[in-house]
């Protein structure tokens, strides 16, 4: 419990002070105020505008249509005006020149269905004929459909687009007429009659790539016969025409086409963008009204409390510094200069690349450049070496003006050593849990199959002993005695391994004489070699004197020995020598395994020594291994200040050395 209550002073109450804090209001309100008559001038000016931008999209789309249909629709008309210059002037025409020129004419148009010829307006030519063989004899003045319009060509002396109409054979097309006057008599006009093309309207508008939705837009046509806008509608919705759509006339030689559009959505989607134009930037001129109200609020709190917050900032336990955007010592602020690189006075004034080497320097300026360029805070850490001491600092580098930043360094030494303590612990845990998971598949596998093994060997024995004769009795508990003696072994590497990885093993080096030790280890494999017929040669010198710990290093032997005895092929050879060196005046005893056996891959040999990576390879007489005795020695070398080191081979064999000094 406090032993005072300080009590916040009481501010007088006048004019002055009523004014102070409404004035965040006032302002507000104002830019509110403003904002809405901006606002509502803006989206009158706005108004239509999406409609209009729409409409001329719309327009130069179709216009790129109106252009294909003409030009696929003339290019057929042509072929009529053709005809009709040709049977002008050869008035006489028989059926094979006509056909020969309309088959000239259509070669391989898809689009048209007929080329016809009707002197004196009665149908007597027709191509193709197969299949329209019934028209031939069609009196064109006396049929309903065809009449006027066959009246209006001749009358007008043009060419006349008619339909679209159904077609006897199916499908919907346009009928093209063009009148034909004799020309042969005195230059004077004589009326000979009329030709016609059957122009496919599918067709047609596939040709024209004309569809009745496309982008967006919904299509149709009016002016049946070429009757423009007072026509029928012929193609597409018919209601197109009754949502203000936007039109372009297909021009005919008499008459035209109405080409209409709207937008697939329809034209209220963007009538109602200027009512959500407004809707947005009335609340967005609401929102700013409301920042501008919270930051002058927040603004006058920070002048009221100018000292307060000065006091604070001179509390901070950090560095502030301003440079400019040439690495310049500008100010500082700091309550800790023990965290200074220099004393202030001599930082004052003086540029980044004369205080800190090439490297630091450079990682300085280019983050305060960085900050300027971009007008972004920068964050940059880095080491530091201050009297002697490493330090690690984080820097937020804030943009102060085109010319200059403010940096807030503050130190986070014990943060960096406690991530670097964290990586190093969890390194070590995924190796722990690595080693862990193998050794308990070495535990379950290696250790349980031989167990096993000797267990029914036993049981076979007890059960079969009267049966059994004296050699071979003798010779089952030969293989038990072998199986005893390798998982002896392995339960011994076990231990050791595992009390090395505990640190419970002490080492008690003495100065022993290595030769001697090891043709006591020799003689231990010498029933096992001979099994192979392998030669074990101790070749070290007589007086070979180590300091070291006499049990490790008969580990570290015992498990390369058996290692090569088991990769020698029968036949081979292993040895055992030393080499004298000296290390920075201390002399060593490089002692060396050697065989000339199967070898190792070279692949293998990076991960020969690490547990997590240690596979069980058979041996040439497909003897069982597990990978442990390599690391075991490892480990143990290690115990004794060496390390194991390892050349091998493929098909000729490895050497396996450590060094242990002689004193």
């Amino acid at each position: 419990m406090p032993l005072f209550k300080m009590n916040k002073p009481r501010i007088p109450f006048n004019r002055k002070t009523l004014y102070r804090y409404i004035q965040p209001t006032i302002i507000s309100v104002f830019v509110f105020a403003v904002l809405i008559i901006a606002a509502t001038f803006y989206t009158h000016y706005k108004k239509g505008l999406w409609e209009k931008d729409i409409r001329t999209e719309m327009l130069n789309f179709m216009m790129g249509k109106k252009s294909n249909l003409e030009k696929a629709l003339y290019s057929r008309i042509y072929y009529t005006r053709g005809v009709a210059a040709y049977v002008a002037l050869n008035p006489g025409i028989k059926s094979k020149e006509f056909a020969e020129l309309a088959k000239e004419y259509m070669g391989n148009d898809t689009v048209i269905s007929t080329l016809a010829l009707s002197k004196d307006c009665i149908l007597n030519e027709v191509y193709p004929l197969e299949g329209h063989e019934a028209a031939l004899g069609l009196n064109l003045l006396r049929h309903p459909a065809r009449k006027k319009i066959v009246e209006k060509t001749i009358e007008t002396q043009l060419t006349f687009v008619a339909g679209p109409v159904e077609l006897v054979e199916g499908g919907i097309a346009f009928i093209s007429y063009t009148p034909i006057f004799n020309k042969t008599k005195n230059n004077e006009k004589h009326f000979w009659g009329v030709t016609d093309i059957v122009i496919k309207q599918n067709s047609l508008f596939n040709e024209a790539k004309l569809e009745v939705s496309e982008a967006g837009f919904n299509f149709a046509l009016k002016g049946y016969d070429g009757t423009g806008k007072d026509g029928d509608v012929f193609w597409g919705d018919g209601e197109i025409f009754e949502h203000n759509p936007v039109t372009i006339n297909i021009d005919l030689p008499i008459g035209n086409w109405v080409f209409a559009a709207v937008p697939s959505r329809g034209w209220h989607l963007y009538s109602d963008q200027d009512k959500t134009l407004f809707v947005i930037l009335f609340i967005s001129a609401f929102i700013i009204s409301f920042l501008i109200w919270l930051f002058s609020k927040a603004l006058l709190r920070i002048k009221n409390n100018e000292k307060e917050l000065k006091a604070v900032f001179e509390s901070l336990d950090s560095l502030i510094i301003e440079f400019n955007a040439e690495g310049d010592y500008l100010k500082m602020c700091s309550s800790n200069n023990d965290l200074l690189y220099l004393p202030e006075e001599k930082l004052k004034g003086k540029n980044i690349d004369t205080i800190f080497d090439k490297e630091q320097a450079k990682i300085f300026k280019e983050a305060i450049q960085n900050c300027v360029v971009h007008k972004k805070l920068v964050v940059v850490e880095y080491p530091m070496q201050i009297k002697g001491r490493e330090f690690w600092f984080s820097s937020r580098i804030s943009y102060k003006s085109d010319n200059s930043v403010i940096v807030n360094a503050y130190d986070i030494t014990k943060k960096k050593k406690q991530e670097n303590s964290l990586i190093r612990s969890e390194q070590q845990l995924k190796e722990l849990n690595s080693m862990k998971d193998k050794f308990f598949s070495i535990i379950a596998h290696d250790l349980r199959g031989p167990l096993g093994g000797q267990k029914s060997l036993i049981d076979f024995i007890l059960d079969e002993y009267d049966d059994l004769d004296e050699a071979t009795r003798k010779e089952m508990i030969i293989s038990l005695q072998e199986s005893s003696n390798s998982v002896y072994t392995l339960l011994e590497n076990l231990l050791n391994w595992s009390m090395s990885q505990s640190g419970k093993i002490e080492v008690n080096n003495i100065k022993f004489n290595l030769y001697e030790d090891t043709a006591r280890l020799l003689t231990d494999f010498t029933k096992e070699a001979e099994l192979k017929n392998i030669q074990l040669q101790n070749n070290l010198d007589e007086n070979t004197i180590v300091f070291a710990d006499v049990n490790l290093t008969e580990t570290i032997l015992r498990n390369l020995i058996s290692n090569a005895i088991k990769f020698t092929q029968p036949g081979g050879k292993i040895q055992v020598y030393s080499e004298l060196s000296v290390i920075d005046g201390k002399e060593y005893q490089n002692i060396c395994v050697t065989d000339n056996g199967v070898g190792i891959e070279e692949k293998k040999l990076g991960t020969l020594f690490r547990l997590d990576k240690a596979q069980s390879t058979p041996g040439t007489s497909n003897e069982k291994g597990n990978g442990l005795g390599l690391l075991l020695c490892k480990e143990l070398a290690e115990l004794q200040g060496s390390k194991m080191n390892v050349l091998s081979t493929q098909k000729t064999g490895s050497i396996f050395s450590f060094i242990l000094p002689t004193a």
